[in-house]
């Protein structure tokens, strides 16, 4: 297992609480879950699907999805040499669940977050070390692809997963 990866573990099983939304974005609703076996058995999960009308879609980003956490976890990896234990960068990256006939991306819940960067050029201007190392390591994964990627929506220190390619060769583009 990857130092830089934050995943399920051994956790192979979720129980989903459809009354509980924790957010809703343009293509997907999140959930609440609590995972019920394994290394995080009893620990809380949210759980992301996508909204009725981009189900077709689901398959495709899933796919892209992962070939991106497992190149921002790489990159991650490379940073993580040059920091101090207790200030390295985790990547989450979860399973797919289906659950009830329908698919979600499963992930151990970050409940409270700070956001310092976003996939739209948003940079956190608090001044802290917190937020100028995330922009040194979207900086350090611009230049360590040699221009080609960017990893953004950088949250706490662990990185939510957004990449705008210029190749496109990982990134997805939803229609």
């Amino acid at each position: 297992m990857s130092s830089a990866a934050r995943t399920n573990l051994t956790s192979n099983r979720v129980a989903l609480n459809p009354n509980l939304v924790i957010g809703v974005g343009v293509f997907r609703t999140c959930y609440a879950g609590t995972y019920l076996c394994g290394n995080r058995n009893s620990q809380e999960a949210v759980c992301k699907c996508f909204k009725h009308q981009f189900s077709g879609i689901e398959s495709d980003y899933f796919r892209h999805d992962f070939q991106i956490a497992d190149k921002a976890i790489q990159y991650a990896e490379e940073w993580n040499q040059f920091c101090d234990s207790d200030e390295t960068i985790l990547i989450t990256k979860g399973d797919v669940h289906t659950i009830g006939g329908k698919k979600y991306l499963v992930e151990p819940l970050i409940r409270y977050f700070k956001k310092f960067t976003s996939n739209n050029g948003w940079i956190s201007d608090d001044g802290s070390w917190t937020s100028e190392a995330m922009e040194a390591f979207s900086h350090f994964t611009y230049h360590r692809s040699g221009g080609n990627l960017i990893v953004c929506d950088l949250q706490v220190c662990l990185i939510s997963i957004v990449i705008p390619w210029r190749k496109r060769f990982f990134g997805f583009k939803i229609p």
